[in-house]
Parts: C-alpha cells; structure tokens; sequence
C-alpha cells in the first residue's frame, strides 16, 4: 500500500535557513510518496526507468528487479550472467543499458541491454566498450550513446559514441574537454546539450568541480559555478533543462540538490530534503525521480508553480473572444459572392494585408519556441530572419506581380491549365491535407499544454475553445474577417513581447558589464554557424533553405490569397513589405525576450519550475511575475498566435473546396451556393483540425504522428519543382510533372531517411529531381501538346484578364 506524504517546500529566500547550504531553496512545491524500500541496496547498483519500470540491477548480487507504480512491489525479473557493480544504467526506448562496470572487482567493457518483456527480462550484448570501464559517464542523445571516463591511469580524459539506431556499429572517440582528468562524474542530457557533473579531477582534492557542457556543434565549454560542497553520488534529468543530485557530506549525510543545466546554477530542495542516508540514489523518471534508499525510498513529484494568473486574466482573454466574434459578425454582410468571401473584394489595405502575413506566419510555437531557443541556447534561429530579408525581392518583385498576372481563383488553379487536372487535384490535396494534419492539429496542441500549466486551462477546453471561436468568425466574415482579425492580433502580439522584455529588464539586477561577460562565457548571442557541410545547420545550408521556404509561397494558397485581396500590384508588394517590417523587429525582441529570462532565472534559479519545458518558459514568467489582468494579454497574444495560424488555413483550405471542386465540377455553379459551400467547408475543416489534435494527444509516443508529418513534408518537397516546370519550360506536360513529382517524392524520402542532407535541403533534393526527370519524361512522350500562351513567363506578357490589366 503506498503511504502518500505531502512535503511543501516553502518560498525561496535569497539563502537556504539551513546552515549546511548556502543555495537558495527551490520555491516550487514538492511531494514525496513513499514506496517500497528496494530489495538490495542501491548502492554501487545499475538504475534506470524501462517505460513505467524502475529496474534495479546488479550491485551486491547479479538480481534484476523492477518496481512499477501499480501493485507498487518489486518483483524480481531475471538475473545477470555475473555480479556486476559500479556501472551506469540509462535509459532508451523501453529498455535499460548497463554501461561498463565491475565483476569481481575488475572493471568490465561489457554494455548489456535489459528489456522487461511482461514476466522476465530479455538481455542482448552491445558493442563492447572500448576499454573497461568503473563507473563511467553514461547517457543517451538522439539515439546515441555518449560515454566519457577519465579513469585510464594517463591522465587524459576519454569521450566515446555509439550509434544505438545501427546493429554493426562500433565507438566512435571524439573530442573531449581540455584540463584534468575526471572520473566518477555524471553525463546529463538536456534538449541541446550534454552537461558533466561532479566527480573527481586528477591532481585535485576538490570533490565537486564546476561543470562542463557539451554541444555537438559547438564542442566543450568550461562553466564556472561551482556546486554544493561534497560528493555527488548520484545524478539523472529532470524535465527539460534541470539535474537532479544527491550530495553527500562530511557527516555522510545526503541533501538533494537541483542543477539548472541552462544557466548552470544550484539551488537546494530544502530541509525536507536534506539529511537523507548515506545510501541515497535518485533514479530520473521525465518530469519526477525515486529516491532509492535502504531505508527512506518514494517518488519526487512538483505540483503546480505559483502564479499571478486568475479572473482578471480570465475576463482579458475572455474580451478578446468577444472581439473577434464582432469582427466576424461585422465582415459577413459584406460577404456578397466567393470574390467577396475568398479574396475580400480586392480592397483589403495593404497595411492591414501585410499585418496578416505577419499573423499567419506567426503562431504559437514560433512565440514560445523563438524565446526558449535564446533562453536555453542561442540566437542561430534568428539568421533565418536575416536571410528572410535577402529572399524579399522574390515575393516582392516575382510572385507578386506573376500571381496577380495570372487571376486564378487558386494556387492549383492555374496546375490545370498548365499541365491538366490530375495535377491541381495532386497539388491542392496535398495543401489541403498538410494545413489540417500538418498544420492545425500541433498549432492547436502545443499552446494548450503552456495554457493547462500556467493558466489551468485543460487541454480538452482550450482546443475546442480556440477552435470554435476561429471557426466563428471565418464562417461569418471570410478572409475580410481572417485579415483583420489577424492585424488585431498582430498588435497583441507585440504588444505583449515588447511589454515583457521591459518588465524583464527592469527585474535584472545585474551590473551591466556582468551580464556581458556571462553571455559572452556561454556563447549566448552566436548568430552565424559558418560551414559546408550539408548534414549541418549552418548560413549555407540555411539560407538555401529560406531561399526553397520563400519559393514555395507560389503553391501556398494563404500568400496566394493575400496577394490578390488587394486593389493594385504597388499595395500588394507593400503589404508583402509590411510584413517583413514587422515580423523582422519582433523576432529580434522574441530572441531578446529569451535572453533576458536567461539572465532573469540565472540571478534567480529557485523561482523556475522543474518540469518545465524550455519552450514554456515565456508563458511561465509572465504567469509568475506580472501582476493580475496583465498577465492575460500574454496568453491573449499566444491565443492570437495560434488563431491567426488556423482561421488561415482554414479558409485557405474552404478556398480550395469553392474553386478546385465545387465551381469545377458542378453543372451549374453559382455565386450564393459557392459561399454556402465555402462556410460549410469551413466549418468541417475547423472540426478536423480540433479533431486532429485531439488525435494527436492521444498518443503517449509522437511516432506515427512523426511519421505523418514526415511523409507530408516529402510530399511538398517538390512543389518549387512542378511551378518551375510550368513557369520556366515549354515542353512539359502532364505525364512528365507526375512521374516528376513521385521521383522527387521517393528521393526525397531516401535522403532523409538515409539522412544525406539537413531537413531544411529537403525542397532542394524534392524540386531538383522533379524538374529533371518530368522534363527528361516529357520529352520522350512527345512534349507539351496544350496551348500554354499566356501560362509561361516567356508568353505571360500576352495573358489578358489579370489583376492590374
């Protein structure tokens, strides 16, 4: 029977009361539940979490145990081949590693691999290390295996890799860290980085040295806070950015520390925490960690963090809702024909266009990811907005004026009369399928869980709430509707950025020169990765990507759209400017937003919330420390991110419904039913898009939704290519562009899988193989036999009917 224990940490001060740290105590509140004492001792032993599973293995016999949550009882699964001891255990995909070691007191190189199977357990022998090792640094990144050890007797210390996603192969030696040599330390994985802690230097009495990170890009890097004085006996992850440790004293007593991977700074769990035994190991399990102990073993787990946010922030987003709806309500009288409905009567301002651009491209994610990419790395993101700049002309002075040219109700429109129908059913299928699967089930999804744990809004309200009211106001008001609704919310948006980053600033107490030379240490504003390699994210490969990005708003009906709302080609090519000036400037504050919570959290490490998510930590603050009512206009801003996001692609997608299969095959289309249909298709696609992320919730692994995105973004790899096929040649023809895109499809597929080229040379690969082979193919059919005058940049001059004629 699990006894449940509620310990409640109280509010950090600026030190501990205790007198045996001077860390601050954490401010969170923690909860311990006690479980069954482990079976042997934990100590010397290898633990780890298998799925739900705490295995216990090894240690003063070669008994394998496991401990699950419900009956709460360990049971004994199997045994090992021999008493082995003082290794590391990690986790992978449901099963336990045990990385080196000792059998009969000999250091071992053998890596074994524990699956519990239901009754017992399944073992398989890895690769063996390259040499033996006795508690070695051990972790898992990315589907590979890093150890490190600097107990070789030379003095040098050893860093090694294997690939655990391939059978055959064997370790890698990498570069490791310059200075002494460290044993007995712990390898702890945070999203980008791996961090060292603790163990033992050669040469040195010190029992805790400060800590070292680690980046596969970027190589080593010596931090400089030291830790808690004593041994670290013990640890593992927590969330995303935080470790876990058992410290032990002089007076062989154990206090549990955490340490802030990000900022690199310690705080303590307090007094209910401290004076722990001897033999006190933590095992990681995601968001919470067991305390194994002869005597005193539970689970750790953190409640709710303390915030500002209450019914004043309540009714703040509730005003917003009420101002979309009007919004909607206001635009559906003008909604006369599909023209009025699809493209606003082409008297949308330029300004107000330019500030949708903005909005669309803008959701949630990018609003929390943008911020917790500066927070817990550096400013390489913000590259994209540099090279987003160099691609303007592209809109500006291309796409705006061939789009307006050419007056198709779609994007896919103008695939027909190119080439032939099965290609603008391909094509506008393949959008369709990408905005609700692709699109709107992870916009919809990953705010409500900052929502749900800041605001204590559930997931199963704010996704059928955003949805609804999106829904509502795109039924009623059409793009009119979208456009201005998103200009509204683009304000909000920065208006809730800019109000934070003040507030933040103004909360620093940190000489100014200080916060340089912290940034500076850590490498905190690195912008530009310079290198070839086409594996890597650097300013090539990137900006080649942003170059495909940019290219590909030909086949994306939201810009198509956008471009042709307004009344002249001059407004359109300022509202395509407008939205470059302002998405440039407020992703320069989202990236300033993060590092300063970087400094922010640094100066106060008790305040964060463990389990947090680093991509959580923009909503967080503003929850935590601005005062009530004020607070709702940040989770206004990321709801008017995400609405933004999906009324576009909703009424992009009805768009596409009107024009690519109503108007096309119906015998008698008229203006009243097309915007009859349009609305309903809105409000089925709104409900697919709410269903898709619900869906998307319901698996406890993201692979087969992976999967999914994986196979569209194949898909769409090959967009650039089929327009450039029917922009820039004369010969093309339908067969050609179909066996084009599905060799593109299949090559693109091979190179990601194989994993040739960085995701973002994937529209390179896709587009490169469609135009050779649907070119070579069109030719050995016989060409193009279609009169296409008018449908090529060299005839398009000759075209008559477009916007500006």
């Amino acid at each position: 029977m699990i006894r449940r224990y509620s310990l409640t940490l109280l509010a950090a001060t600026l030190f501990a009361a205790s007198a045996t740290s001077s860390f601050a105590n954490l401010g969170q509140d923690a909860s311990l539940a006690k479980i069954a004492e482990p079976p042997v001792s934990p100590v010397d032993a290898f633990a780890a979490m298998a799925g739900e599973q705490l295995i216990l293995a090894g240690g003063e016999s070669s008994d394998i145990y496991a401990y699950s949550k419900t009956p709460g009882l360990w049971v004994s699964i199997g045994s090992l081949d021999a008493p082995r001891a003082k290794g590391t255990g990690v986790t992978h995909n449901g099963s336990v590693i045990l990385v080196g070691g000792t059998i009969d007191g000999t250091a071992t190189d053998k890596v074994t691999k524990l699956t519990p199977n239901g009754t017992g357990v399944d073992q398989q022998e890895l690769t063996p290390l390259p040499r033996p090792m006795s508690k070695p640094a051990a972790t898992i990144s990315g589907g590979t295996l890093y150890v490190s050890d600097g107990s070789n007797g030379d003095g040098e210390n050893d860093f090694y890799t294997l690939d655990l996603g391939s059978p055959n192969a064997s370790w890698q030696e990498i570069d490791s860290w310059t200075g002494p040599a460290r044993s007995n330390a712990f390898l702890v994985k945070s999203v980008e980085t791996l961090a060292l802690i603790g163990g033992h230097e050669a040469g040195s009495l010190a029992t805790n040295p400060s800590s070292l990170s680690y980046h596969a890009r970027y190589g080593w890097n010596a931090l400089t806070n030291e830790g808690p004085q004593g041994e670290i006996t013990s640890a593992v992850k927590l969330g995303d950015a935080h470790a876990v440790a058992t410290v032990k004293s002089a007076a062989n007593e154990v206090d549990l520390y955490l340490y802030h991977m990000v900022g690199d700074t310690w705080v303590s769990l307090g007094e209910n925490f401290a004076g722990l035994p001897a033999d006190t190991q933590v095992v990681g399990d995601n968001y919470s960690f067991y305390i194994l102990s002869a005597e005193n073993s539970g689970v750790v787990t953190f409640g709710q963090p303390e915030t500002n946010y209450g019914w004043w922030d309540h009714l703040s987003v509730a005003l917003y809702f009420v101002v979309m709806l009007w919004i909607g309500f206001h635009f559906a009288k003008q909604s006369k024909n599909s023209d009025d409905y699809f493209r606003g009567g082409h008297k949308i301002p330029w300004w107000a266009t330019g500030m949708s651009l903005f909005a669309t491209g803008a959701s949630a994610m990018s609003l929390m990811a943008m911020p917790g990419k500066a927070y817990a790395g550096n400013w390489t993101f913000f590259a994209i907005s540099i090279y987003s700049i160099l691609c303007l002309p592209i809109a500006m002075y291309f796409y705006a004026p061939v789009i307006r040219k050419l007056n198709f109700g779609t994007a896919f429109e103008y695939l027909e009369n190119r080439f032939g129908l099965s290609v603008r059913l391909i094509g506008s299928t393949i959008f369709a399928v990408y905005q609700i699967l692709g699109r709107m089930g992870g916009v919809l999804l990953l705010p409500s869980f900052a929502l749900e744990a800041i605001a204590g809004i559930p997931m199963y309200m704010s996704v059928p709430i955003m949805g609804v009211v999106t829904i509502a106001y795109t039924f009623l008001g059409g793009l009119s509707a979208v456009i201005w609704t998103d200009t509204i919310q683009g304000f909000v948006m920065i208006a809730a950025v800019g109000g934070c980053l003040l507030l933040v600033f103004f909360r620093i107490d940190i000489p100014f020169n200080e916060m340089w030379t912290t940034l500076d240490a850590q490498d905190k504003l690195h912008v530009f990765d310079w290198g070839i390699s086409l594996t890597d994210e650097n300013v090539f490969t990137v900006f080649v990507g942003i170059v495909f990005v940019t290219l590909l708003g030909i086949g994306d009906q939201n810009f198509v759209q956008r471009v042709q709302c307004g009344p002249s080609l001059s407004s359109t090519r300022k509202a395509v400017l407008t939205q470059m000036a302002v998405a440039v400037p407020i992703n320069l504050l989202l990236f300033a937003l993060g590092t300063a919570l970087f400094l922010f959290y640094q100066q106060s490490p008790e305040e964060l919330n463990p389990a947090m998510k680093n991509d959580g930590i923009y909503p967080f603050f503003a929850a935590q420390q601005l005062p009530p009512g004020v607070s709702g206009l940040v989770i206004a801003a990321l709801l008017a991110a995400t609405m933004s996001t999906i009324s576009s692609s909703i009424c992009s997608v009805s768009n596409l419904a009107v024009d690519d299969v109503y108007k096309r095959f119906s015998s008698a289309p008229t203006e009243t039913k097309a915007v009859l249909v349009g609305r309903v298709i809105t409000v089925l696609v709104g409900v697919f898009g709410i269903a898709s992320a619900f869906y998307l919730n319901s698996f406890e692994t993201p692979s087969i939704w992976d999967l999914a995105l994986r196979v569209v973004s194949i898909v769409t790899a090959t967009t650039v290519g089929i327009y450039f096929l029917g922009l820039f040649t004369q010969r093309s023809n339908e067969i050609g562009v179909l066996v084009g895109i599905v060799a593109g499809m299949g090559s693109t597929y091979y190179v990601s899988n194989q994993g040739t080229v960085v995701f973002w040379l994937y529209p390179v690969v896709g587009s490169f193989v469609t135009i050779v082979v649907g070119y070579l193919v069109s030719i050995l059919t016989g060409g193009n036999k279609k009169n296409i005058e008018g449908l090529t940049l060299a005839t398009l001059s000759k075209r008559t009917g477009g916007l500006d004629d």
